[in-house]
């Protein structure tokens, strides 16, 4: 298959402005790196800096810009299978009732279990414990949300690291489990700082690592320029800076991505489920692939957050608005569903609900099918003619390829609801939320597996205590 590019938001003229500015930034300006022994080692190598900030050459920079054009080549796009999952950091559930509860162990275990059974009706939902407990130490909180995750969720990709002090035992879960985790991420605090736990872990554990991956999460007017070619110009230096600066001190390999987020000045906040998001995500994907020189084929996945606390018309709203948009320009992973107020809090009613959208999206983007005639027309018609179409073979075997059954939404007249009125449709999502969570388990990790990892998780703990 030929790759078609996607349509251009930035001029060349542009992005090569962004891709100046980011290399004058690293020259005259640099990074600033928060561990003042390595801006000294740095200095030692032959860096230049001010005893904060370590500069960069454009030549170095340049280079590293050509090396992940050739390590990431934009490749062909299929249409493939919609897929989605669940965020791990939300801290609060909202009950099928409409309650809010913290998340504890228990709760997380058996979210894991409804997911699980929602997905053997919609298999596009990538398992894991939705949300991470809060009845354990705050270091330990995605540790236990790992754990969780590899009790209830077969085929569990993990998550890396978020605390130094639980990282040795995280990883040790991961190997137990034959998912070691080979890339962590070093989010760099903009503008143009080098710093924070990401930061301290990846320096750690960079020597059992195969790639280390620098962003940054930046509001654009906020913490860089509000205009694009010039945030997009500091973003890029903060982490490919990063990624220059942290090769040289380990030798480990790095690649660096370019990200901008919308922001509020009226409530101070990051907005999520917004056009404005949505665009920017957009030309994240586009300013990463074509300032080191490549072409840019359009959007992978879209992401279905919202600021929405509540499941309801907002949340839907912006929810399929966003998915809908991603998939017509050929999104196919959607992240991520049940989850509201960004990222705090998860619904499972919510859930069910973008679940079906997404499948009720995939019909739209899968067209209409369109199959050869090879019967005898004259005969079918004359068939048709007499008996008429609804109960012919035909009808009765493909009816389900030409008209989707929706599991929620209805599809029936207004005169047949005021004949015998029937359940709205979130009333039937949380039906089906009920029937699925008091559902048993359809998986569960072996004893003598889940045994091994409970010890590695209470050694863990055992720390955590002995250290206060």
């Amino acid at each position: 298959m030929i790759p078609i590019k996607a349509d251009y938001i930035f001029t060349d003229s542009q992005i090569e402005q962004i891709r100046e500015g980011a290399l004058s930034i690293l020259d005259e300006i640099g990074v600033g790196v928060g561990k003042p022994e390595l801006v000294e080692e740095l200095a030692r190598m032959g860096f230049r800096t001010d005893g904060k900030y370590v500069k960069i050459d454009r030549a170095a920079a340049r280079a590293k810009m050509e090396a992940q054009k050739a390590d990431r080549p934009e490749r062909p796009k299929t249409r493939r299978v919609m897929v989605t999952w669940t965020s791990p950091y939300s801290h609060t559930y909202e009950t099928i009732d409409g309650a809010f509860e913290p998340i504890t162990t228990e709760s997380n275990l058996k979210m894991g279990e409804f997911a699980a059974n929602a997905a053997r009706l919609w298999p596009g939902l990538i398992l894991s414990c939705p949300g991470h407990p809060t009845d354990v130490p705050p270091e330990a909180q995605f540790l236990r949300h790992t754990v969780n995750s590899f009790l209830r969720a077969d085929n569990f990709s993990p998550m890396e690291p978020v605390s130094l002090k639980t990282a040795d035992y995280h990883f040790a879960v991961c190997e137990a489990m034959g998912r070691p985790v080979k890339e962590l991420p070093v989010y760099v605090a903009s503008p143009l700082n080098i710093a924070g736990e990401s930061f301290e872990i990846a320096l750690r554990y960079h020597r059992r690592m195969e790639r280390i991956a620098f962003n940054s999460m930046p509001s654009l007017g906020a913490n860089t320029p509000l205009n694009l070619i010039a945030a997009y110009s500091q973003t890029i230096a903060e982490t490919l800076g990063g990624a220059l600066i942290f090769e040289a001190l380990t030798g480990t390999g790095t690649c660096y991505g370019a990200s901008i987020f919308a922001f509020d000045f009226r409530d101070m906040a990051m907005p999520f489920g917004t056009p404005e998001k949505l665009l920017l995500e957009w030309l994240n994907m586009e300013v990463q692939a074509r300032v080191p020189g490549g072409e840019y084929y359009g959007p992978d996945y879209t992401d279905i957050h919202t600021n929405a606390v509540r499941c309801g018309i907002q949340a839907c709203a912006e929810k399929a608005s966003l998915a809908t948009a991603g998939a017509v320009k050929g999104a196919h992973i959607f992240a991520c569903s049940g989850t509201l107020g960004m990222d705090e809090l998860f619904s499972p009613v919510q859930l069910l609900l973008d679940l079906e959208m997404l499948e009720h999206i995939g019909k739209i983007t899968d067209g209409m099918p369109v199959d050869e005639f090879e019967s005898d027309l004259i005969a079918e018609v004359r068939a048709g003619l007499k008996s008429g179409y609804i109960m012919a073979d035909r009808t009765l075997d493909n009816m389900d390829k030409y008209v989707w059954q929706s599991r929620f939404f209805n599809r029936k007249t207004f005169g047949s609801y005021l004949y015998k009125p029937f359940p709205a449709e979130i009333d039937r999502a949380r039906e089906m939320a009920y029937v699925l969570i008091r559902k048993p388990a359809v998986w569960r990790l072996n004893d003598s597996k889940a045994d091994e990892i409970e010890a590695i998780y209470a050694a863990a703990l055992k720390q955590l205590r002995e250290i206060g």
